[in-house]
């Protein structure tokens, strides 16, 4: 979680924080990757503005497929930590990833959440924050809104879109999940999406509510520019080894670049169901210059991104409009340049024109990322300037500040509007 001394440094504030906010979703600290850090950040810069914060969660489980050591029991279920109360209920990780695993996953994850407000373990709330995934949180979380309050859902992933794209489910199952989007934001107050093109598919899925563009952000206190390490020229993916990412498009770059630059190497950082078909794969092409490891720790995180000379953020080109991925706005931050696959018209490609921080290639290139990654491990005052351009955009953008000006406005403002 961020540490007490970045929290102290919480500035004023433009708008007024609400004197009590409930956060409903499913993944929070320590779980790593995804959605959970930025939710951890949120939840912890509203309660050092002052607002009494309470996450309604999950037990740990999130990239793997088991419950974190030390909270199976339900030993840990009711905590406070950095002055936010954590509830948190029992849940079956999606082992596999699949559509029925993860649908038993939601189901039982949420059972609890309304078990949890018709035994008053968690109260109704006149602020309420929701995230999805799970849509099945936003549809909670109108339930603890309390009579006159506001309800902010936060879309992360559009999960209808998802499983369509990643062919996830069939097609029945993919209209459901559409109709309970479609029903489950239009009853909130106002929607929050990571980037445009999620707003536009959203209207496309028939929701007219507010809704408001707000990026992912970051903590650019704990998250700066380090020196570059004394180490080969690296290549940095860092998250979750899951279907969306597209990480086979990482192995056969790893292919062309050991062609192209011998001395590079590519690091594989994470975990996830995944992880053991990728290392098999690798395994099969005989990639000597590709590496993996465990997700460094909170406390690390930041000497663990100035590892990688450049980053990889590669997407499955079929989802890119339903999901903006968090890591970029992390790796802005700490002043790396990466590489993205995305098309054009892409929240992603987008943000490469607007800044210049970055580059784009296309999905399923890997010859044209191996030689984009190529390019800027070579060109170290190329990658130094794009790193500072990025840097200066989070500061402007993105910061734990901005975002928590946005989001209180959104929470305590009366009248609608986009």
């Amino acid at each position: 979680m961020p540490d007490e001394s970045s929290l102290l440094r919480q500035p004023r504030l433009a708008a007024a924080v609400p004197p009590k906010l409930l956060l409903v979703a499913q993944s929070y600290w320590p779980e790593p990757a995804g959605s959970a850090p930025m939710m951890t950040d949120l939840a912890t810069a509203f309660a050092a503005a002052g607002c009494g914060t309470t996450v309604l969660t999950a037990r740990p489980n999130y990239p793997g497929n088991q419950v974190y050591d030390g909270y199976a029991d339900g030993a840990q279920d009711s905590t406070t930590v950095n002055g936010v109360r954590i509830e948190r209920l029992t849940t079956i990780p999606p082992a596999g990833g699949g559509m029925k695993a993860r649908l038993l996953h939601e189901g039982v994850l949420h059972a609890g959440f309304a078990s949890a407000l018709a035994k008053g373990r968690v109260g109704r709330h006149g602020a309420v924050l929701s995230l999805c995934p799970s849509i099945l949180s936003v549809a909670l979380a109108d339930r603890f809104t309390a009579p006159g309050g506001r309800h902010v859902a936060i879309v992360h992933d559009i999960q209808s879109g998802l499983a369509g794209a990643l062919g996830m489910g069939g097609k029945a199952a993919v209209k459901a999940i559409r109709a309970l989007e479609r029903a489950a934001l239009n009853r909130a107050d106002a929607i929050v999406v990571l980037s445009d093109p999620m707003r536009a598919v959203l209207r496309e899925l028939g929701v007219t509510r507010p809704i408001t563009v707000i990026p992912p952000h970051v903590d650019a206190d704990a998250v700066h520019p380090l020196p570059r390490p004394d180490q080969p020229p690296t290549a940095l993916y860092s998250g979750a080894f899951a279907r969306k990412q597209g990480l086979e498009q990482v192995l056969d770059m790893a292919r062309h670049l050991a062609a192209l630059m011998p001395e590079a190497r590519v690091l594989l950082r994470g975990q996830g169901g995944l992880e053991e078909e990728l290392k098999a794969q690798a395994a099969a092409m005989a990639l000597t210059n590709l590496q993996f490891s465990p997700l460094a720790p909170k406390d690390r995180l930041n000497e663990a991104l100035a590892e990688g000379d450049v980053h990889l953020v590669p997407q499955r080109p079929e989802g890119a409009a339903f999901a903006m991925p968090g890591k970029a706005v992390t790796i802005l931050a700490a002043g790396r340049p990466f590489v993205a696959t995305c098309l054009p018209g892409s929240a992603l490609s987008a943000l490469e024109a607007e800044i210049g921080a970055f580059l784009c290639t296309p999905p399923d290139e890997p010859l044209a990322l191996a030689q984009a990654v190529a390019r800027l491990l070579k060109d170290r005052a190329l990658a130094t300037a794009m790193g500072r351009r990025g840097r200066a955009w989070v500061e402007g953008n993105a910061t734990r500040a901005v975002a928590l000006d946005r989001y209180a406005t959104l929470l305590t403002q009366q009248s609608h509007g986009e």
